[in-house]
């Protein structure tokens, strides 16, 4: 098995001292990716980051992930020069098309796939010190320029996304791909396979692009403790991820459908917590890993024996009753990750 790096998505949930403590603990234990979510109306998320580059020395940093709808991609561009300018050369850019506040803002999510390849050449252009001028359906700029230099002209991006289009591009045209919340065999082979088509069709190898797992997380002393922690948000992938779950190898349950059409497949926490109350514990266990450390470091070992691509496992830890996400973070590395970490 290749060697693997761990990583860490936050959503920036708490207060701003709060996650910066956190980021300091992340590094301090091993980790090498922190990425910070951008979604909903939450905290910004390249403050956010900026004020964890400012606190942090070697990890690297970046919004996991944004999307070229709620941040025109220049303003992209820019933010991530900057944050890689603050951090020494730390950035890392995750760019997807999903993303739960685009009802709040009034925006219609258009020709994903398309607003992605657009965007991904705007940036690098922009990076690059180009004069460029794109004409997309979704994507628009004119005679764009970044009016400072950016530090690196090739910052790594990764494009993160379930759907097959989005795969393919990834494969096509990014540094790397995050496979959002798919811990199943099937769910990998269908992800694989996609991204292993777009490499080939732009005639690169799919070693070539680093394979990133995210997964939801939680480790505890207590299996069902652990299940029930992420349950909420196996919910919300269920719903998230209906146009392809025949190819993530899931069926979604009918008193799941039931309940969740009830409530018009909204994703406010009540609701889905409500709903996933009800989802079988094998349906769950397809979207993270949580349980024992044992158990955990199980069901990890078979991902990355089944899948040697995978370069990266970044998980999104929550806590079990009466436990802190840090106790996850800490217990994921040191009893869970199946490498040694420097």
């Amino acid at each position: 098995m290749a060697e693997v790096e761990y990583g860490v998505g936050l959503p920036p949930t708490s207060p701003v001292a709060d996650l910066v403590a956190v980021a300091e603990e992340v590094e301090r234990v091993g980790y090498r990716y922190l990425w910070v979510n951008d979604e909903r109306l939450e905290r910004d998320a390249f403050t956010v980051l900026a004020a964890m580059a400012q606190r942090t020395e070697r990890i690297r940093i970046g919004p996991g992930v944004t999307n070229p709808y709620s941040r025109h991609p220049a303003l992209i561009a820019t933010a991530t020069a900057t944050l890689d300018e603050l951090s020494g050369g730390r950035a890392v850019l995750g760019l997807g098309a999903g993303g739960t506040n685009h009802r709040a803002l009034g925006i219609e999510r258009r020709a994903p796939a398309a607003a992605l390849r657009d965007s991904v050449q705007l940036i690098r252009a922009l990076w690059s010190g180009t004069t460029t001028t794109v004409e997309g359906e979704v994507v628009r700029a004119r005679d764009a320029k970044l009016d400072f230099g950016a530090p690196r002209p090739r910052i790594p991006i990764y494009i993160g996304g379930r759907g097959p289009r989005v795969l393919e591009l990834a494969g096509e045209i990014a540094d790397g791909v995050i496979v959002g919340n798919v811990a199943t065999r099937e769910g990998w082979t269908y992800a694989l396979d996609r991204v292993t088509a777009g490499a080939a069709r732009a005639g690169r190898a799919v070693g070539e692009i680093r394979l990133t797992a995210w997964l939801y997380a939680c480790v505890a002393d207590d299996e069902d403790d652990a299940v029930d922690a992420i349950r909420p948000m196996a919910a919300t992938s269920l719903v998230t991820s209906r146009p392809v779950l025949g190819e993530l190898g899931i069926e979604l349950p009918d008193d799941f459908r039931a309940r969740m059409e009830a409530r018009g497949w909204s994703l406010e926490h009540a609701t889905v917590a409500e709903a996933g109350a009800t989802l079988p514990t094998e349906l769950v266990h397809r979207f993270g890993i949580a349980g024992t450390p044992s158990s955990c470091r199980t069901r990890l070992a078979r991902l990355l024996e089944a899948f040697p691509q995978i370069s990266q496992v970044a998980i999104v830890p929550f806590a079990p009753p009466g436990g802190a996400v840090l106790h996850t973070l800490t217990r994921f590395i040191d009893e869970v990750a199946l490498e040694p970490v420097a």
